[in-house]
């Protein structure tokens, strides 16, 4: 069975509390596990404010989930994030038709140890702008 590596974003609503939250990412992550696929990373979001209403909501908390999984996978996950209430937006994006666990996760590692240093050096050069 050949793996493609996906991204999903999805929006979770404010109104949840944490254990509700812990909640849906499992039942998300399950499906994608379920059906042979292997999940990369999952990062979650504190609440944020959202640049417009959605379901008449200003605040929302994003997931990212990076994995590999078969084409049927991608199906079952936008069935339940449909159905699920809790959701309120959703998209899943293909990042490459080959998946390799060992590789993916070392390019995600990268890019997280990438962005720390990046946003370190910013914030050190904002403590300097302030001292000046």
């Amino acid at each position: 069975m050949k793996l493609r590596y996906y991204e999903t974003m999805f929006l979770l609503d404010p109104d949840l509390n944490e254990e509700d939250r812990e909640d849906a990412i499992q039942k998300f992550s399950n499906i994608i596990t379920e059906d042979k696929g292997q999940i990369v990373n999952i990062d979650k979001w504190p609440l944020r404010k959202l640049a417009y209403k959605v379901q008449k909501k200003t605040q929302g908390y994003y997931v990212v989930m990076n994995y590999g999984a078969p084409g049927q996978t991608i199906q079952e996950l936008t069935r339940n994030f449909r159905l699920d209430e809790r959701v309120m937006k959703f998209i899943t994006t293909k990042l490459d038709d080959e998946f390799d666990f060992e590789s993916a996760s070392k390019d995600f590692d990268k890019k997280e140890s990438g962005a720390s240093k990046e946003a370190l050096q910013t914030t050190e050069e904002e403590q300097e702008g302030q001292e000046a």
